[in-house]
């Protein structure tokens, strides 16, 4: 699959308002936060098999409430650009 499959396929919607808010409200445990807090620029809501893959790269994941959202640490481009989508998509 090509980077750019996975993100149509994969990456369901941006999300950071709402996962900012849920953090700031304590609704989501910090022990996925820790110690990537700064890292983080975006939140996307994402299905569970790019989860999967994003964690065995060492991306930052939430999973709760029966979603999953990734941290992603760069903004600005295409997240099919995003090397870790890159390698992903390579595998």
């Amino acid at each position: 699959m090509n980077a750019q499959r996975i993100v149509e396929n994969c990456v369901l919607k941006n999300q950071s308002t709402v996962v900012e808010e849920m953090i700031q409200a304590n609704l989501i445990s910090l022990e996925y936060l820790d110690p990537f807090t700064d890292e983080v620029l975006e939140w996307w809501l994402i299905d569970s098999w790019l989860a999967e893959r994003l964690q065995q790269e060492g991306e930052v994941v939430i999973e709760e409430y029966g979603c999953f959202w990734w941290g992603r640490s760069t903004s600005g481009q295409a997240i099919c650009l995003d090397s870790v989508i890159q390698k992903i998509a390579e595998e």
